[in-house]
Order: C-alpha cells, then sequence, then structure tokens
C-alpha cells in the first residue's frame, strides 16, 4: 500500500521540501487511489510490474491540482488518462 512515506518521488514530483504540507498531500495521495479504484483500478490488484504506472498516474493526478498554468492542465489530463487506459487493461481480476 503506498503512503507518503514510502512514495518519495510524490514529493519530489511536486517539489514540496520539509513536511509542512504532509496533511494535504495524504489526503490528495488517498483521493487519487480512490479515484484510481473508482475508475476501476484499485490499489490492491496492482502487481510490482504495474506500480511504476501506477505511481506516475497518482503524480500525474496530483499534478492537475498543483498545476497553475492552465495551458499545463489537458496535458497533464491526456497523460494520465492514457496511463489510466493501460493500468485497466493490465489489471487482473482473477
Amino acid at each position: 500500500m503506498l503512503t507518503l512515506q514510502s512514495f518519495p518521488e510524490l514529493k519530489d514530483s511536486l517539489r514540496i521540501d520539509g513536511s509542512e504540507d504532509d496533511d494535504v498531500l495524504i489526503l490528495l495521495l488517498d483521493a487519487a487511489k480512490a479515484s484510481l479504484k473508482v475508475a476501476g483500478v484499485p490499489e490492491d490488484k496492482i502487481t510490482s510490474d504495474y506500480l511504476p504506472l501506477y505511481k506516475q498516474a497518482i503524480i500525474l493526478y496530483l499534478e492537475m491540482d498543483y498545476e497553475y498554468d492552465e495551458k499545463k492542465i489537458p496535458r497533464l489530463e491526456r497523460a494520465f488518462n492514457r496511463i489510466l487506459l493501460q493500468l485497466k487493461a493490465g489489471v487482473s481480476y482473477e
């Protein structure tokens, strides 16, 4: 299960130092995982083969919230949707 502590790349990608934003990041991380679950990609079905894509989807999801340049948001949404489709195709429900 991904936590803020086990996912240091998240803070790095958002260019966040320190721990003052940790409570908000935990909330956003949980929201991203819930969104992926609702979209058909539950965290407990992610294998090690798909973990990098799952992490990238979470990073993109959070970057859409942290991005202030409106011009970049459509590109982030396209990337997120592309990875979401790849994850949905690879998730096994056996």
